[in-house]
């Protein structure tokens, strides 16, 4: 007989889980387009200080892709091309989106998403995910001033939803981001695409 879980609050990233990029052809085209190493436009994207800043609210987003167009001498409808190009292959999972609603009928629930200004509606347009309705709560970084895997925004999470560390099953699939929530008692699944995590987020609750 399976052990019932003292989970109450179970919490999903978005990005690389609910979000994935399931085909990288059309970012491997950019960087043949714009003469970029291999694996390198992602980095431009995603690791400049403008992107950074724009995570904990201190950049907007429009001023993440000025700089992407600065650095590739892009005019405004090459822009929109090259952002177009750069999400086109990225698909939310429905089917775990659709775990994830049925679970609020026992646990309290949330998403932890480490994201630029803006992205709560690309949830809303892109999946319709919506607070109170999809979903009970979304935590997203630029909006809370602090970012995965600082342990602050773990006490926020923690507030949140009202459970103890020990009461919250959280999904990530950032080595960093888990071994902090882990070290502050959260009982965690550090995510691989090759996981079936509807299958190990149930055996974990004893379902």
């Amino acid at each position: 007989m399976k052990t019932r879980s003292t989970i109450k609050a179970i919490v999903f990233d978005v990005g690389g889980v609910l979000l994935k990029t399931e085909d990288d052809s059309s970012r491997r085209e950019l960087e043949k387009v714009y003469n970029l190493p291999s694996g390198s436009v992602d980095n431009l994207v995603f690791d400049s200080e403008l992107a950074r800043a724009s995570t904990i609210g201190q950049a907007s987003q429009d001023a993440v892709w000025d700089f992407v167009a600065e650095r590739l001498s892009l005019t405004p409808e090459a822009l929109t091309s090259f952002i177009e190009a750069f999400w086109d292959g990225d698909r939310f999972d429905r089917d775990l989106i659709q775990f994830f609603h049925e679970c609020r009928s026992e646990y309290s629930t949330a998403l932890l998403s480490n994201a630029w200004m803006g992205f709560r509606q690309v949830l809303e347009n892109g999946a319709g995910i919506i607070e109170e309705k999809t979903v009970d709560h979304i935590l997203i970084s630029s909006e809370l001033g602090v970012a995965k895997p600082e342990k602050r925004i773990y006490q926020i999470l923690a507030n949140t939803v009202n459970c103890g560390y020990d009461e919250i099953l959280f999904v990530d699939d950032f080595f960093e981001n888990i071994r902090v929530a882990e070290t502050l008692g959260i009982k965690v699944i550090h995510y691989n695409p090759e996981m079936n995590l509807i299958n190990e987020i149930k055996s974990i609750l004893g379902r």
